[in-house]
C-alpha cells in the first residue's frame, strides 16, 4: 500500500489513540506493510455486471466476520436498473467483494442480510442514516485483513482515517489515506474536514474509517456542502443485533435469514 501523503504516516503513528484498546499491530509498522483490507463490489446479474463499485471491507465481530459497503450503491442501481428498494431483484446472481493486490482471492458474498424488499431506496439525506450493507460472507483462507471495531465513541475533535480508493484511482492496487477531523458526531454520522484540502475524495464511498489504533469508527457515506458524512456504527450494530448476527453485540445468537 503505497501512501500519497507522506505526512499521514507521520500523524497516524503518532497520535496519541482516545481508547483503552492498544493499537493494532499492523497500524505501528509502515503503511507499506499493513495488510490488504480495502475492496471493491462487482455486482453481477443476469445481463450485465458492474465492476468496482465504491469501497468495501471486512469487520472483524469476535466470533463472526461480515463484509461491508456503502448502501447508497442502491442508488445507482436504482438508476440502472429501476430498482426501488433494497433489494438486487430477481436478476441479481452474485455480489463479489474483490480485492485489487495482485493475487489476492476474492470474496462472494453469500447473502446480502439486510437485503429488504419494503425498504425504499430513497435519497442521500434518507440513506446516510442507514448506509451499509452487510453481507455473510465466508473468510476462511481468504488474505484479506478483517478490522475489528472501536470500544469507545468517537468525539468532536478527533483525528480519523478514511482507506480507500478514490475516482482517481480505482484500479490502483494501492487505497490513498485520507486524514480527517470529526467537525460533528451526530448518533448516526459524523460530519468531517479533510486535513488535506487539496485531496479529491470524489468515489471513495464505502471505504473504512480508522482511528489512530487502526480501530474501524465508521465507512465514508458522502458529503454535504464541504463536510464529509461518515455512516457511524451505530446502525451497523443494530443491523447484527436484528438478524443475529453472531458477534461483539450478540454472542449467544445464531444467524437466521433475513
Amino acid at each position: 500500500m503505497k501512501l500519497a501523503i507522506p505526512l499521514v504516516c507521520l500523524c497516524l503513528l503518532g497520535c496519541r489513540v482516545e481508547t483503552a484498546q492498544k493499537p493494532e499491530p499492523w497500524a505501528t509498522l509502515p503503511v507499506s506493510d499493513w495488510p490488504d483490507f480495502v475492496l471493491t463490489n462487482d455486482v453481477h446479474f443476469a445481463d450485465t455486471t458492474f465492476h468496482g463499485l465504491a469501497n468495501a471491507f471486512l469487520v472483524d465481530l469476535g466470533n463472526d466476520t461480515v463484509g461491508v459497503t456503502a448502501k447508497h450503491i442502491f442508488m445507482i442501481l436504482g438508476e440502472r436498473r429501476g430498482l426501488t428498494s433494497i433489494d438486487p431483484g430477481s436478476g441479481f446472481m452474485q455480489w463479489d467483494l474483490r480485492s485489487l493486490k495482485p493475487g489476492t482471492q476474492g470474496l462472494e458474498a453469500v447473502t446480502l442480510i439486510n437485503r429488504d424488499p419494503q425498504e425504499p431506496i430513497g435519497d442521500f439525506n434518507s440513506l446516510k442514516v442507514r448506509d451499509w450493507l452487510v453481507f455473510d460472507v465466508d473468510a476462511t483462507g481468504i488474505d484479506v485483513h478483517p478490522l475489528r471495531l472501536r470500544s469507545v465513541p468517537v468525539e468532536k475533535g478527533d483525528t480519523v482515517y478514511a482507506v480507500g480508493r478514490s475516482q482517481a484511482n480505482r484500479q490502483s492496487p494501492d487505497p490513498t489515506i485520507f486524514p480527517l477531523r470529526v467537525y460533528q458526531a451526530l448518533g448516526p454520522y459524523y460530519h468531517v474536514q479533510s486535513l488535506n484540502p487539496g485531496a479529491d475524495p470524489a468515489g471513495t464511498s464505502g471505504s473504512p474509517v480508522i482511528d489512530g489504533g487502526g480501530f474501524l469508527i465508521g465507512l465514508v457515506s458522502g458529503a454535504v456542502g464541504r463536510l464529509g458524512v461518515v455512516s457511524s456504527l451505530d446502525y451497523l450494530m443494530q443491523v447484527l443485533d436484528h438478524y443475529g448476527v453472531r458477534g461483539v453485540r450478540s454472542p449467544s445468537k445464531t444467524r437466521r435469514d433475513p
